[in-house]
């Protein structure tokens, strides 16, 4: 089964959603009012679903978390980190900015980012689709001030002008990346209009190698590896923060 990216759709309108599904979230007929009904809203949602923004039950659309962060940030600069940080941490997306700082290039376009997706992660992506997931991909990375998207002109390929301070955005955003989870695989038949009650599996799997030092500083701390999986699906935020604080993965807060 093909992973189907999200497509036909646009930053804009995902930032819309978010506002209207505020508080308690928001009924899709209410969305269908305001912002229209059929394939665009549709594939909004899609999108925001699979970004780990919203999630859904019956007709009742509501934030995630990380749908929270980004609908209540306080001013641009803060939707912006926020938005790096869903990027970064959607597999399809975080991976290839993750290899274009790996080969040190400064432009990427729409074939290097097929490459990547169908080539070396074997997503599978439908070829009539292609194009369509790339240019979504672009605006909402520009959206996320992780580049500026080109729109290709005159035989050239669209593409990805990245931010001189890309490297340091993703160093200062990894430890608050949510752990790569298997992608949820999507039929044809999902893409058109998902079950309202298919929610993805929310199991964090985190890798740690724990920086904890005894209180004799003369005794050398002994790095450990640990695997740990956990379902993350009812905890709260705090309750999160403190399990990877315990883990070693996030620094402990000054005092």
């Amino acid at each position: 089964m093909a992973i189907l990216l999200p497509y036909r759709t646009d930053p804009r309108l995902l930032l819309q959603v978010l506002e209207y599904a505020k508080g308690r979230g928001v009924d899709r007929s209410v969305l269908e009012v305001r912002l229209g009904g059929g394939e665009p809203l549709r594939e909004t949602l899609n999108a925001l679903e699979q970004l780990g923004l919203i999630e859904r039950a019956d007709a009742e659309i509501r934030l995630t978390e990380a749908g929270r962060r980004v609908a209540y940030a306080t001013d641009a600069g803060e939707r912006r980190r926020e938005l790096a940080r869903v990027v970064l941490s959607y597999p399809p997306y975080g991976g290839v900015i993750e290899r274009a700082l790996r080969e040190g290039v400064s432009v990427i376009d729409g074939a290097w980012v097929e490459r990547v997706w169908q080539v070396e992660m074997q997503l599978g992506q439908p070829r009539n689709r292609v194009e369509e997931a790339r240019t979504f991909f672009f605006k909402l990375a520009e959206e996320a001030g992780l580049g500026v998207f080109r729109r290709g002109v005159r035989g050239q390929l669209s593409r990805l002008v990245l931010a001189p301070d890309l490297e340091e955005q993703v160093r200062l955003l990894r430890p608050l990346l949510a752990r790569a989870e298997p992608l949820r695989q999507v039929t044809a038949e999902e893409s058109q209009e998902r079950r309202p009650t298919d929610q993805p599996n929310l199991v964090a799997k985190i890798d740690a190698e724990p920086r904890w030092q005894t209180a004799d500083s003369a005794i050398r701390s002994v790095p450990v590896t640990i695997s740990v999986t956990v379902d993350l699906t009812a905890w709260e935020l705090e309750k999160i923060e403190r399990f990877l604080r315990l883990l070693g993965v996030v620094p402990e807060a000054p005092a």
